[in-house]
């Protein structure tokens, strides 16, 4: 620096900084013009101008990313980190930078992604490798899960350990899965999920039900067999003791069936029609 421009305003802008990394060069031409436009002794040398950086810390970065995680339970292990210069700025590691790890390494190393802000608008990538967990409980199938054949408690159990807190999170009581079908086939030693359970059938097929037609003001009920199953809310047929046709009816709860006959009526060949037009 040239010590005449000492005697300059600190925010005095004199021309473009170089990005983070680079130098940019001031010819002797270019200083002496600058003197002379602010009224200074003219000294005709060349002048090297680089922006000011730094390397981030471990502790900067750790900072930023419990900022991000906002939980204090959550456990993290920082195992490297961008080593390169950066120039003074608001250091960011959003969530969305931070990938999910597979189920078989639940607790393993993580690229997360971050940003330095600096100059406004403008940015620089960073990135860590961190192990992320944190303390929880998870429900595990003790023995093998069919499908559609509710849950017994005997069949499951309870784990406690760390886990990555930000996936899909499995179920964390044995209770929320006792009484529940499993939608498909689910091996001993999986964690299970609420997405893989279903609420049992009201009605099993060739189970009796009852049976309540609604026609006008009037109602009919009968007992009747269950030709298809479903849970609360489905569409089912049912056959008919009177005249051994099938019925659409929807299911009302265990054992119950409702049908409208002011809205479907039975097809002679055993299917079910749908609103006359």
């Amino acid at each position: 620096m040239l010590p005449a421009f000492a005697q300059l305003p600190a925010e005095l802008r004199l021309g473009y900084a170089p990005a983070p990394g680079a130098r940019r060069i001031i010819t002797a031409a270019e200083a002496a013009r600058l003197s002379a436009q602010h009224g200074l002794p003219v000294e005709a040398r060349e002048l090297c101008v680089e922006r000011a950086t730094e390397k981030l810390t471990a502790e900067r970065i750790l900072a930023a990313m419990r900022q991000a995680v906002g939980r204090e339970d959550v456990r993290l292990e920082l195992v490297d980190y961008s080593r390169y210069p950066v120039p003074a700025g608001e250091l960011e590691f959003p969530r969305t930078g931070l990938g999910a790890p597979p189920a078989a390494a639940a607790t393993g190393v993580l690229l997360w992604r971050g940003r330095l802000r600096f100059d406004g608008s403008r940015s620089l990538p960073v990135w860590a490798r961190v192990r992320i967990s944190a303390p929880g409980r998870r429900v595990v199938a003790a023995a093998n899960l069919p499908p559609d054949k509710p849950i017994e408690a005997c069949r499951l159990r309870l784990e406690q350990g760390e886990w990555f807190p930000f996936a899909d999170q499995p179920l964390d009581a044995v209770e929320a899965a006792v009484g529940k079908v499993p939608r498909r086939w689910i091996r001993a030693g999986s964690v299970l999920y609420a997405r893989m359970l279903a609420p049992p059938k009201e009605v099993e097929r060739g189970a009796a039900v009852e049976v309540a037609v609604a026609s006008g003001g009037a109602q009919l009920r009968f007992q009747a067999r269950a030709e298809t199953a479903g849970r609360a809310g489905d569409v089912i047929l049912v056959r008919s003791p009177l005249n051994g046709r099938r019925i659409a009816g929807r299911v009302e709860g265990p054992g119950k069936v409702v049908v409208d006959a002011n809205c479907c009526k039975p097809d002679y060949a055993g299917d079910v029609r749908g609103p006359d037009r």
